[in-house]
């Protein structure tokens, strides 16, 4: 089978470029035919290797995408894009947003074939409109404040110009019920659930102990710094953490430039807290410093308000105790004190006692380290992922 996966972007470190790379990979081990498609591409995952082939749109086609407008800028660049995919394509895998738009133009206009969606978050919300503004905090992002109604009315036509595209997929696959749930809610279509893999080769497991009372207890956190990843519920744990004689310092890898108000403010309150010179902040990273922080961390924590995270898989995999924010997706397939500490989302408070517990209890952070490592390496791969993938591509091939 002739594939083509389409990516919005390519050209920097993330969940969504790890799983569409590594879907690519593991469909050309299996015997099939991948050429990626996407607006613009480097190669930010070497570990991957060279093996792939990709066509990025030429910089003549680009537009600038910023502002109000953007989103139209990019459908015509996704009119763009489609003029080059290969027409002798059997099917077409677009991966999150944008790459949908890629797929109905190509259908419309070059040759209609299956298009299988990867949605990995609503093209027009996070959560429910019952739920909008529950994940932000104004003084921590650039967001345009603007009145909850007004701003419903708003994703309420931006999504009924998304479903334009959403109808057109002849299948769509996400990672949990929770977004199943959401795309039959706003666009009246079913979706199949296929959980997202893990390298179990590059993150093996690591044999640790958990930290002495005194020694210096390392804390890690991951993701580009947007308002959404919570950084400052960690920072914010951290004087309670002081105050029981615990010895933390915090690491946080990630690109700091998406949101430089989001570092300022995190910067502030580490200040303010007293804290700053316990808490670093690394940029952006690859897999060698990844991997070297997994080692000699003692705790990794995700308190991201977003779905899955391929970070926390890894860290689990790699045997590191992980706190994990209670959010749809990634919540959904981890079950407490057995494959990961799950406390409530912004809850700088449960954060802390987390920590406090595993740090404390040498028989609960052996359990977290091995049992969540086993949990995931039984449960969560890219070769399951490519399997899964390719049954849901050829049974919309043969319709």
């Amino acid at each position: 089978m002739k594939i083509g996966i389409i990516v919005r972007k390519l050209n920097m470190r993330g969940g969504i470029q790890r799983q569409a790379l590594s879907l690519a990979f593991e469909l050309k081990r299996l015997g099939e035919e991948v050429k990626i498609y996407t607006f613009s591409y480097n190669n930010s995952f070497p570990e991957l290797g060279e093996e792939l082939d990709v066509f990025s749109l030429p910089q003549s086609e680009h537009l600038a995408t910023g502002g109000n407008f953007g989103i139209f800028k990019e459908d015509r660049m996704a009119k763009a894009l489609a003029r080059h995919i290969d027409p002798d394509l059997d099917i077409l895998n677009p991966h999150d947003n944008i790459a949908h738009h890629v797929t109905h133009y190509f259908k419309k206009n070059i040759k209609n074939i299956p298009s299988v969606w990867q949605m990995n978050e609503f093209p027009t919300m996070r959560w429910p409109l019952e739920l909008l503004g529950w994940d932000e905090d104004p003084s921590f992002h650039n967001i345009p404040r603007k009145s909850i109604l007004a701003r419903k009315l708003s994703i309420k036509i931006k999504t009924a110009y998304e479903n334009k595209f959403i109808k057109k997929q002849n299948g769509i696959t996400v990672f949990d019920s929770f977004h199943r749930d959401m795309l039959k809610k706003y666009s009246g279509r079913d979706a199949v659930i296929v959980q997202s893999g893990v390298d179990h080769e590059r993150f093996p497991f690591i044999n640790r102990e958990a930290p002495s009372p005194r020694e210096e207890l390392r804390i890690l956190s991951a993701g580009n710094l947007i308002s959404y990843r919570r950084f400052e519920d960690i920072i914010s744990a951290l004087p309670a953490l002081l105050a029981s004689g615990l010895n933390p310092f915090l690491t946080i890898l990630g690109d700091t430039s998406p949101d430089l108000k989001y570092l300022a403010k995190l910067k502030e309150l580490a200040q303010k807290l007293g804290v700053e010179k316990r808490v670093s902040f690394y940029g952006d990273y690859g897999y060698e410093i990844w991997h070297e922080h997994l080692v000699k961390s003692h705790i990794f924590i995700f308190p991201h308000l977003q779905s899955q995270s391929l970070t926390a898989y890894e860290s689990i995999l790699a045997g590191l105790p992980t706190i994990v924010a209670a959010m749809p997706g990634t919540y959904e397939t981890l079950r407490h004190c057995e494959v990961a500490y799950i406390v409530k989302p912004k809850s700088p408070m449960e954060i802390s006692a987390g920590i406090k517990e595993i740090a404390s209890n040498p028989e609960l952070y052996q359990k977290l380290s091995k049992e969540g490592s086993d949990f995931i390496r039984e449960n969560f791969s890219w070769e399951r992922y490519g399997r899964e993938m390719l049954e849901v591509f050829k049974r919309h091939y043969k319709k």
